[in-house]
């Protein structure tokens, strides 16, 4: 027997609502919301993840054939570039071999360029997708998180919320991604000089964008936790005063302590099956996002990896850390993720009281 129907659930959250806003700015993403839900108040998960999976059939923009052309391409410039650094003796002047090399090297910055660029567009789609996809659902997850636990939960964790969304928006659509620009343009002029002058500059950047990452993680993480063991437990104190106050009532009190308990544990599930219904539309969201980075910094270090074998380690090294530009897209994408992840677990561990 259901112990509660997901139309119903539905309807008195007000999802319809959200869905049209959610269809009016993701309009690629279709599948049906309402069954979602019902399929996870029933603890179907695999059914709920593989109707979400349906709905990113049409969605899916990325093409193997842009990953093959690119790493086919640094292969031959790789080769070619080698092909004039080891065999300028055969040049009467060197300068000829000279000139030709910085030429195939400004050919691989161009094709690298263009692929960072297309993968730096990604991820700014992803921050925006995650921010505006929060905004539309955390009003009704707030209210969820109030009605099972209570009020003084639901508004800290709404301000948590918030700033995660406002910390996304300012610092890594503002600071960590235009850090990750100026990495790359380093890496370029590093090039041009045989000493490699910018090494330990691109070290120091690259170490304090990964240090920027781990440290939001970890204060999100933290703050979070440390909230968990706070309000969570006002709440309780004040839903366990009012179901003793209720069980003193002469003649009726066992029974509406057990109405209070049904009606605890119902809005438990509901929030819970809630906070699973936004993690997973959040991880199909950015699923295919996400696999295109992967797949362009993977094949870019990979060919860079090959080339060096035969050619000038500054074309290596260009190739090798713009690779690890697109690394430092990928984990900028992640974190914004993994923060609402990170955080709705936490909100539902810690507001399901023991249930």
């Amino acid at each position: 027997m259901e112990v509660i129907g997901g139309g119903l659930v539905w309807d008195e959250m007000g999802m319809d609502a959200v869905t049209v806003d959610f269809n009016q700015l993701f309009p690629e993403y279709t599948f049906d919301g309402r069954l979602v839900l019902e399929l996870l108040l029933q603890g179907k998960l695999w059914e709920a993840v593989k109707e979400l999976g349906h709905g990113i059939t049409g969605a899916i923009y990325f093409q193997t054939g842009e990953i093959k052309t690119l790493f086919f391409t640094i292969l031959v410039l790789g080769i070619v570039a080698a092909l004039f650094v080891n065999f300028a003796d055969l040049f009467q002047d060197h300068q000829v071999s000279d000139i030709a090399f910085y030429f195939v090297y400004l050919l691989l910055i161009a094709v690298l360029m263009k692929a960072f660029v297309s993968a730096a567009a990604v991820v700014r789609e992803i921050l925006e997708t995650v921010t505006t996809f929060m905004k539309l659902y955390i009003p009704t997850y707030i209210v969820a998180v109030g009605s099972a636990s209570g009020i003084v939960s639901a508004s800290a964790y709404y301000q948590i919320l918030l700033f995660i969304v406002y910390l996304i928006e300012w610092g890594y659509l503002s600071f960590l991604l235009p850090a990750v620009h100026c990495y790359l343009l380093l890496t370029i002029i590093n090039g041009v000089w045989m000493e490699e002058k910018l090494t330990l500059l691109l070290e120091l950047l690259y170490k304090g964008i990964g240090m920027c990452i781990k440290v939001t993680l970890g204060v999100i993480t933290g703050f979070s936790i440390l909230q968990a063991m706070i309000s969570p437990v006002i709440d309780s104190l004040q839903s366990s005063a009012l179901k003793k106050a209720v069980s003193a009532i002469p003649g009726i009190g066992g029974l509406t302590e057990g109405m209070f308990e049904m009606v605890i544990g119902s809005a438990v599930l509901v929030k819970n099956s809630i906070g699973l219904y936004i993690t997973f539309v959040l991880i199909v969201l950015c699923c295919i996002p996400v696999l295109k980075l992967t797949l362009l910094a993977g094949v870019i270090k990979i060919s860079a990896a090959l080339i060096g074998i035969v050619t000038d380690k500054r074309m290596t090294n260009c190739a090798n850390r713009v690779g690890d530009g697109n690394m430092m897209l990928l984990k900028i994408a992640l974190s914004s993720i993994g923060m609402f992840v990170i955080q709705i677990a936490i909100i539902t561990y810690s507001t399901s009281g023991g249930r």
